[in-house]
């Protein structure tokens, strides 16, 4: 009985440690799991990305990890994160953590977002100038309420450092959590001003959609002093003001899936999702015409 019970461990122990040695000498450019920490004013698009991919390779797994700009970075210098796909670029502190890992990240530019400003279809507001949108984030008005999704999110860090600002107005200014929930208070409230990012207003639920009927899109003035909302043609011709570049930050230091996941973003299909979406992608996705003779 004895000597039955461990035929039976040793089966089961060779068995696990078998499987486990697979799954780690079968990872590749199209197989095993990825870890990819998404920047969550960026999640509808990388929600569609993943869905595409896990179907047409089965044997991957990308598990979205959806925080803040600021979270995403607490987890870098902590050693938690490798891979993520964020509006800017590594700054000095997180890149000097992998520099002291030796390890050389990749980089790759994927699609041009805009912050698009949003007002209840109520409000009288026309449009607003860059300069008119600097007073509100140095306190100089309080014409009207500012909402953000988060007090940590990336499109918060990008309006400051555009305009210069250390630290928001006491008064109206709001963060809430989510997108979803600027979108939602915007259309509820018609002295608000919220700040979303676009692929929030082409890649919604149903409940949000319901709420975008009662909202606009501000123009904004350019430096040309043209009326622009951000559009794939404006941010292709940079009229938009508020554009910044998404990128996919592959910092692994290995091949693998993170490889693979990458080039299919920046590929023919990825960019076609982005296109799709309402995104400028990196690389506009070529289109053959088959001449057919008449008959």
């Amino acid at each position: 009985m004895k000597r039955i019970v461990l035929i039976i461990v040793f089966v089961f122990f060779t068995f696990f440690s078998c499987n486990k040695s697979s799954k780690e000498v079968n990872e590749t450019i199209t197989t095993g799991q990825l870890n990819v920490w998404v920047d969550e004013t960026l999640l509808p698009i990388m929600e569609e990305q993943k869905a595409v991919f896990e179907s047409q390779y089965k044997y991957a797994k990308v598990n979205l990890i959806s925080k803040s700009e600021t979270e995403i970075s607490k987890a870098i210098v902590e050693g938690k994160a490798d891979y993520f796909v964020l509006a800017r670029k590594l700054n000095a502190n997180e890149t000097s953590y992998f520099k002291s890992k030796t390890i050389l990240g990749k980089v790759t530019p994927i699609a041009k977002d805009g912050v698009a400003l949003i007002a209840n279809n109520n409000d009288d507001i026309k449009q607003i100038s860059l300069i008119e949108l600097e007073s509100y984030f140095k306190g100089d008005t309080s014409v009207k309420k500012l909402v953000f999704d988060n007090a940590n999110s990336s499109t918060l860090s990008f309006l400051m450092e555009k305009f210069k600002s250390n630290s928001l107005p006491k008064n109206n200014v709001s963060a809430f959590t989510t997108n979803t929930e600027v979108i939602k208070f915007v259309s509820e409230n018609e002295n608000a001003i919220g700040f979303v990012g676009v692929n929030w207003l082409t890649n919604v639920d149903l409940e949000t959609e319901n709420s975008l009927k009662n909202i606009k899109v501000i123009p904004l003035v350019n430096d040309k002093k043209e009326l622009v909302k951000p559009s794939q043609s404006s941010l292709a011709l940079n009229d938009y003001p508020l554009t910044r570049t998404i990128f996919v930050l592959n910092y692994q230091g290995k091949s693998g899936l993170g490889m693979g996941f990458a080039s299919f973003v920046a590929g023919n299909i990825g960019q076609r999702i982005i296109l799709k979406s309402g995104l400028l992608p990196e690389h506009i996705p070529t289109r053959e015409l088959k001449i057919r003779k008449k008959i």
